[in-house]
């Protein structure tokens, strides 16, 4: 369990501690598209982002340097067509059949790679596509190519300036990693990833995390991120870094978890929707600009955030119903709703029990984000309590016995302190700035119906909500400004 977070919340980080917005016009919603052209049940969603992907072994054929675009037009062209900003997966998870005979020759089956590159950036030129090169290497090698990051870096290097060349305006990412690796990570950079000014983007997968909280070490990855790409990125070259895949999945209750995925297992539909919240609010608190959950619809281990499809009359999860109110209230880029104006703290939470699992604290994370425009603004608060209970349970503990994890749960007591009351105080506004205070329901059926108005009381030039029961689920105020 996390030991982590203070009780106050100013701003997520000195304003100079990341760069200006890359994508100032699109928030931080994306999803991986699996069931495609569904644009009304996404919309639905407040989706802004889509992550596709097209392979290569699919578009090169018949003969070398022959490109088939009747699939890649139709999927891009769809998404850009209905107004969704495109993430798309340059795919070489397998080698083209063309250059098998070549499989061992890295130069011949590189340059390959960065001609397709080349060709999809000049077919799509200037829409506005991001270019993912490649998906999670350590994972889909490509035979072993991946695995070593110099290659990877060497490939993604060429395939970046393939790109730029065909569309200087083009935004390309890379790295992809399944996890925070920072391993990896270091030795593509060590290897010039960067060092030709051609790569815009990072992209990690927030599957990383060191235990199942979806907020643990993010805050302290996305930092060690941005001090990398200080570190290599050629002066007054923008790069930032993106979350291109994170979701979890629901298993059957008490089911033994595989110790390569138990962080992305969870056993209940309450659990799996907190998790969302809470990757979501503390990444766009960190000015994470793209967060891609995993996946739309239509999945396996019930990712999806719709039970089947939008045509499945059960309709949206919770958890989707929590990212749909999420995408509703934070739809602008995370970094122009850094909090740089109002210091804002609980009042006096029992943070000092240890977990039901373990010795280690439970802290409460409190996140704080700000929208300012010419006739007011909003104040918004997340706070919640990172402890593992859901549905009248809490963990009692996990253990790891050979391949697998095995986790015990129990029934709540009086003495598990799931829930802490404490109080939000905002110091720095007065009263006359205030207009009401709104509770944010995440689960809300709908977002019309997600605001309840609460009562609020002013001290001292500090503003008090009334007493708050913090649970796992996020508790989220806001509050409307003059």
């Amino acid at each position: 369990m996390l030991v982590l977070m203070a009780t106050a919340s100013f701003a997520a980080a000195a304003d100079d501690a990341f760069p200006a917005p890359m994508f100032p016009e699109s928030g931080a919603f994306c999803v991986v598209v699996h069931t495609p052209y569904r644009a009304e049940a996404l919309k639905t969603l407040g989706v802004q982002w889509v992550r596709v992907n097209v392979r290569w072994r699919n578009a090169e054929q018949e003969a070398r340097g022959n490109y088939l675009w009747d699939g890649p037009d139709k999927l891009l062209n769809y998404y850009l067509d209905h107004d969704f900003r495109v993430m798309c997966i340059l795919t070489m998870e397998h080698i083209c059949p063309l250059y098998a005979d070549d499989k061992d020759n890295k130069d011949v089956v590189i340059d390959a790679i960065a001609n397709w590159a080349g060709a999809m950036a000049k077919r799509y030129k200037s829409k506005g596509i991001l270019w993912e090169i490649g998906n999670e290497p350590e994972c889909f090698p490509m035979d072993g190519y991946w695995t070593d990051p110099k290659t990877y870096a060497a490939m993604a290097r060429k395939a970046a300036d393939a790109i730029k060349t065909a569309d200087p305006e083009a935004k390309v990412a890379a790295l992809s990693v399944a996890w925070f690796d920072r391993g990896f990570i270091s030795g593509a950079l060590d290897a010039g990833l960067l060092e030709d000014g051609n790569v815009d983007v990072l992209s990690y997968h927030g599957y990383h995390r060191r235990d199942m909280a979806p907020e643990s070490g993010l805050a302290e990855d996305v930092a060690w991120m941005r001090e990398q790409i200080q570190a290599y990125a050629p002066k007054g070259t923008p790069v930032i870094t993106i979350d291109s895949e994170r979701g979890y999945a629901i298993v059957d209750f008490l089911t033994p978890k595989h110790w390569g995925s138990w962080r992305n297992l969870t056993y209940s539909e309450s659990e799996q929707a907190a998790y969302c919240a809470r990757h979501y609010l503390e990444t766009i608190f960190l000015g994470v600009e793209v967060a891609v959950w995993y996946k739309d619809m239509n999945g396996e281990s019930a990712y999806s955030l719709y039970y089947g499809t939008d045509e499945d009359p059960r309709g949206l999860r919770p958890m989707g119903h929590v990212f749909r109110n999420l995408a509703a209230l934070l739809p602008e880029n995370p970094k122009l709703l850094h909090n740089d104006k109002y210091t804002v703290s609980l009042t006096d939470p029992p943070d000092n029990v240890s977990a039901p699992d373990g010795q280690l604290s439970v802290r409460t994370f409190l996140r704080s984000y700000l929208r300012q425009g010419e006739s007011g603004g909003q104040l918004i608060i997340a706070v919640w309590n990172p402890i593992e209970a859901f549905d009248g349970k809490i963990l009692d503990n996990r253990k790891r016995i050979g391949e697998h994890f095995y986790e015990a749960w129990r029934a709540v007591s009086p003495d598990d302190q799931v829930e802490i009351a404490t109080q939000v105080r905002v110091t720095g506004l007065s009263a006359d700035k205030v207009k009401a205070m709104a509770r944010y329901d995440l689960l809300a059926e709908t977002t019309d119906t997600a605001r309840t108005p609460i009562a609020f009381e002013t001290k001292d030039n500090q503003l008090l909500s009334p007493e708050l029961a913090v649970g796992p689920m996020s508790t989220v105020l806001v509050i409307d400004l003059e």
